[in-house]
Formats: structure tokens, sequence, C-alpha cells
């Protein structure tokens, strides 16, 4: 970053607006966050009435100012501004005109300096930063879930690292839960070793974990049913003889699928009492009784890991750091945790187990504040151990994130979970504040998304079934294949099947990220390989676009002269006046993604960009044919800007651009 670009910071239009107010009102002895001023700046619906405005009149009434006098006084100020061209004020709305030449200037000096560094505005307040994410369970592979999880992290980690902060990515292997121990209990019951030749090791484990699952929850069943049966309870009965059925038929499905697999475990587990055994398994692991058990357990996950890293792999995302859970009991950590909360005023007994009250936290105003919580806000205890000794995964949350702190000496952690997890992250944070860890409460920051669905699916990974991640993406590919074939069938396969597989991965990851975290969504594979519109591919096709263009320009001896540039043709034709505009906003859209953890505006950003550029490009307004230099110069540095921007915001979002699609 060059002070080329943060002087195009400063002048796009929600710096410029906000410098103004703020310094208008200042003279009125009146000091505002010009955040204030940012948050409420709108693109006019009137291009006669300017480009951007703000609704100035509310600050007047808000502040007990004239209005008169502080639209004189904003005025003032902006007459400063070589960008501001005129200023109208419009019942109540303080709108300005730019100078799309000016800003032109400050623009291409700054790309030229920059290049596809452009935009990118470094923070004058850089922390330390832990990301943790995906950290599916190894159970089964990776879907369409994880991959939102995965890329919404991924794609934070770089927009943060852009923004000049130190960042690191983190994931916590989840081990100790019963999920693993049916897996694993599955696993060592079925005397397996290593997963057959050909088969993806995740996606075994998967089916492994499915049918331990499935013949553990018929014995379970079948034993309710007994019950009911003898207690004369006949709705319950037919109530479990129906959950039975569905059971049996998924059973029946399974050794279908998998018949070696179903046979063996079928077989080890017939006439034991599987659930207290799994129980036994996630005692002896956590607290390392047994060796033996300890060493298949591990060998089992790693082989669930070993698919889940090359899976990642084909998204491009990778991890700075791996955390076992199970490490953190075994180093003491979370015995330490347990003893400090035994010795706590806000050790209780809730549901007959080993809690903590958190109620009184909730008394601290500045909690309240920092976590957003109201005052009437209840919030239950927080159970650490169950009666039979083993911990919960909330209890090891706890000590996890002094771990995070700790090891990274983080300023902030962020967990990308699910929203539905949020009473528990809650809980932890609180837990941290109530034992003495305020910091780490204060600073820990879950990160919520809603889930995404497939069109027409219902997934369950204890049943098996699911689309798998690797499937959308081959499938991605495939249908990126096809549009490929069929747009350019003169390239050759090698380039094709290039294209393919970088469009494909790049429409799942710009999908995954176009919709606000907190909203739930659908992923359609269509839509998402759209080429005409609101896409990666539609995106992509505008940056192979620009570097035609210029490639076309090169091929007829014509290099970018930045000093005959005839800066009054941005004023001359509306899209290339739009464009620069736009071009101008995007320091200020980057730097705000970036700090609201935000990857949606970039989406969205992109998304306007690459339409403006293709009316601008289907409008015939040539370059290479363009008579006049400095006609030529400004349109041949537009299209490099734009490219560059392009490349610049893909690339935050972990989309590789290609020169040609």
């Amino acid at each position: 970053m060059t002070k080329a670009s943060l002087e195009v910071y400063a002048n796009t239009p929600h710096k410029l607006l906000a410098r103004a107010i703020r310094e208008a009102l200042s003279s009125f002895d009146v000091e505002i966050d010009g955040r204030e001023v940012e948050y409420i700046v709108y693109e006019s619906p009137n291009p006669e009435l300017g480009d951007y405005g703000v609704p100035l009149a509310r600050f007047a009434k808000k502040y007990r100012v004239g209005i008169g006098e502080l639209v004189e006084k904003v005025k003032q100020v902006l007459a400063g501004s070589t960008i501001v061209k005129d200023v109208l004020f419009v019942r109540g709305y303080l709108n300005i005109k730019l100078n799309a030449a000016e800003a032109a200037k400050l623009i291409f000096n700054a790309a030229r300096l920059d290049g596809e560094s452009y935009g990118i505005i470094k923070t004058d307040k850089p922390m330390r930063i832990v990301i943790e994410h995906t950290s599916a369970n190894p159970v089964h592979p990776l879907h369409i879930g994880h991959a939102r999880n995965a890329s919404l992290g991924d794609t934070l980690a770089r927009m943060l690292r852009a923004r000049g902060h130190v960042v690191q990515t983190r994931f916590y292997i989840n081990d100790l839960g019963r999920q693993v121990a049916v897996m694993a209990y599955g696993y060592i019951a079925g005397g397996f070793e290593e997963p057959p030749p050909g088969i993806k090791p995740d996606h075994w484990i998967g089916a492994i974990y499915a049918i331990t699952h499935t013949l553990a929850d018929i014995e379970e069943v079948k034993r309710q049913v007994e019950e009911a049966k003898a207690s004369g309870d006949d709705e319950r009965y037919r109530e479990l003889l129906r959950k039975l059925d569905s059971l049996v038929a998924d059973a029946a499905r399974l050794r279908e699928q998998y018949p070696d697999i179903f046979d063996k475990i079928s077989e080890a587990v017939r006439g034991r009492d599987v659930g207290a055994e799994i129980s036994r398994l996630m005692r002896v692991y956590e607290y390392r009784e047994n060796e033996e058990i300890v060493r298949k357990v591990r060998r089992v996950v790693e082989l669930c890991l070993e698919g889940f890293r090359e899976t990642l792999s084909k998204l491009g995302i990778e991890f700075d750091v791996w955390d076992w859970e199970s490490d953190l009991a075994w180093s003491g950590m979370v015995s330490k945790i347990l003893e400090e909360a035994r010795k706590s005023p806000y050790a209780t007994t809730y549901k007959g187990a080993f809690a903590l009250n958190l109620k009184p936290v909730l008394r601290d105003p500045i909690v309240r504040s920092v976590l957003g919580l109201p005052e009437d806000y209840d919030v239950p205890p927080l159970i650490l151990q169950r009666s039979d000794g083993t911990t919960l995964y909330t209890t090891r949350d706890i000590a996890y994130s002094i771990k995070k702190f700790r090891e990274f000496n983080a300023d902030k952690v962020y967990n990308v979970i699910a929203a539905e997890q949020r009473l528990e992250q809650l809980q932890v944070r609180l837990a941290l504040i109530a034992l003495g860890y305020r910091r780490e409460g204060l600073n820990t920051i879950h990160y919520a998304y809603e889930m995404v669905n497939l069109p027409g699916q219902k997934m369950s990974g204890r049943r098996g079934r699911y689309v798998t991640l690797d499937e959308l993406v081959e499938q991605a590919i495939r249908v990126a294949r096809e549009e490929v074939e069929k747009r350019s069938p003169h390239l050759s396969a090698e380039e094709k099947e290039r294209i393919a597989r970088a469009v494909g991965v790049a429409a799942m990851r710009y999908a995954l990220v176009s919709v606000s975290a907190l909203k739930p969504m659908t992923f359609d594979l269509r839509e998402a390989l759209n080429f005409e519109r609101n896409s990666a591919p539609y995106i992509m096709y505008a940056h192979a676009r620009a570097s035609s263009i210029l490639s076309k320009a090169a091929e007829r001896g014509i290099s970018l002269d930045w000093e005959s540039i005839e800066y009054a043709a941005a004023e001359e034709n509306q899209l290339r006046r739009s464009l620069i505009l736009l071009a101008l906003s995007y320091p200020y859209i980057f730097a705000k993604a970036a700090d609201e953890l935000k990857p949606e505006l970039i989406v969205a950003f992109l998304n306007k960009l690459a339409d403006l550029f293709n009316k601008w490009y289907a409008s015939g307004d040539s370059v290479v044919n363009e008579p006049d230099k400095g006609k030529q110069m400004f349109k041949l540095a537009m299209v490099y800007t734009v490219k560059n921007i392009v490349a610049s915001g893909l690339r935050l979002l972990g989309i590789e651009p290609i020169e040609r699609m």
C-alpha cells in the first residue's frame, strides 16, 4: 500500500462526507464518530441531484444546530476537495456531485504504483488474531455445511491478513466426543486397520460410523420397545416400532452399500450392550487408561483427517495449526479448569452434575455491553463434568480458548461455529470471565453462521445420508467443463481442464460467502455456475475479458503511457464515469468488509463492477481502435485498474483469477 492508495481511501465518498460533516459539527463544539455518517451515505437515485448523499437534517436535529449554518459549514469543508464538483442541499439531504476526471487521477496514480494491491488499505491498529474454523467431527466426509464454514473462515483470514493483521488459522480435532467414540468402537470391534485400496479414508470411516451408529440405535430402540410393551404404554410402543422400522430400513440400505463393513460390525456387536461399551470407550480414551485403545483411536481419526486435508486442498484451504482435543485433556489443562471451577464462588450442582452458575457474571455492565446482552437476559448453568467423570465439550472449549490466546499471544479469537451453538459459545465466554480469564472471555468472538442446504436433500451423518463435499466439487468441475467446452471449443484439452477446475472450485467458494453468514442458504450448483450473472464464473469472465483487451492492445504495439492520459475522457461517457466512481469506492468497501467481517460486501461489489464493466464493453467503446491517444490511454488505464480490482477481490475470496476462460 502506498500513500497514493491512502489518498484514494481518504477521498472515497463515505470518508469524504464523514470528514466534512465531522469537521462542520466540531465548529459547533459537537464531536462525533465519523462512522455515524459513513453508515448512512447512499448512492443518489437521481443523477441530477448528485452521485452520493447523506441525510444531513438528522444531524442538525440530533445535535440541535441550525440546518442552514450546518449546510454552509459542510460546503466550506468540501470546497477544499478537488474531486467534489458540486454540493446540493435538497429536502434535508446533502448531495455531492463528483469530478470523475479528478477522481481518475487519484485512482490511476494509485493503480500505477500498487497494481493488484490497489485499494488494499492497511489498518493503523494491527492485531494478532486467531481464527478457528471448520473443526468438523472426524467421523465422516466433509459436506456442504462444512464447506460454508471453511469458506467463511478462510476468507476472513485472507481479508484480515490483507488488512494488516497477523492471523493464525486453527482446526480443532474433536476426538473426545461421543460421535468419535461410536466411530472408533465400530472400527475396533470390526477389526479394521486400513481402508481398502481405491476408497478415500474419510469416506470409508463415514461408512463405519453410520453402520455402527445405526446398529447401536437399533439395539437401544429394541430395549425401549420391550420396556414400553411391559409397561402397557401402547402409544409409545407403536411410536417406537415405527422408529425401529425406519432404523432397520436404514440398516438394510447401509448393508447394500457396504456389505463387507456391515457384516463385520454386525457380527462383532451382536448381543453386546453397545451403548455401555461406547461410554466406557469414551472414558478410557479421555483418561488414557489403555495405550492400545489410544493408538487405535488416534489412528482412525488421523485417517479421517487425511481425507479432510485432501478435500480442503481442492478448495485452496490450509491450516496453520491442528489442535487435538485429547491433548488438552492429557496435558492437564482441562483438569486445571475443573479445579479452578470447584474453588470458584460460581460452583454449583445442576441436574445432578458439577456446573458453574453464570448468572452473577451478567450483573457486570461491561460484560453485558461487550457481549451485547440485555439486562434481563437469563443463562442456564454450564455443566462441566458428567457423573461418570467425563467432561463435556464446553469444558474443553474453556481450556482451548485459553490455549489459543496464550500460544499465539492473541488479541482476539474468532470461532467460526454454527449459529445453533450460540448458547454454548456464550456460556464458554461467561465461564472464562467467571474463572478469572476476563481478557479471553471478552475477546473471544463467536462468528456465527446459519445452515446451508442442498435442494431436495435431507442429510444425516449417523445414517450415512449425505452428499460429500468431494462429490460436489467434482460435480461443479464437470458442469464447468461443459460450459468451457461450449464457449471455448478451440482450447486444448489440458487448458479446458485447468479452467474447468479453477471455475468449478471458485463457483462453490464464491456462492458460499455471497450470502450474509447469519442468513440460511440453499446451495444451487447450477446457479453458482451461471456464467451470465451473480457468480464466480461471471466475475472471472470479466477479469478474463479485461486481460484480453490488454493483450490485444499489446499485440497491436499499444502500451500504457501514463503520462499521456486524457483525464477529461472520464466525463465524456456515462459508463466510463460510473466505472471510475465505482473504482474510487473499492478501498472503502475492502476496509469495511475486513473490519466488519463481511465477505458478502466484496461479493456484491465485484458483481456490480463486473456488470458495469460488461455493459461498457458491450457498448462498443473500443480501446484498441480509439484514434485519440489521450482517450485511448485513459481507457487502457481504466481496463488495467478494473482488472486489478477484480483480481484483488477474487483473491480475498480465495479464488485465483485466470487470464482466459
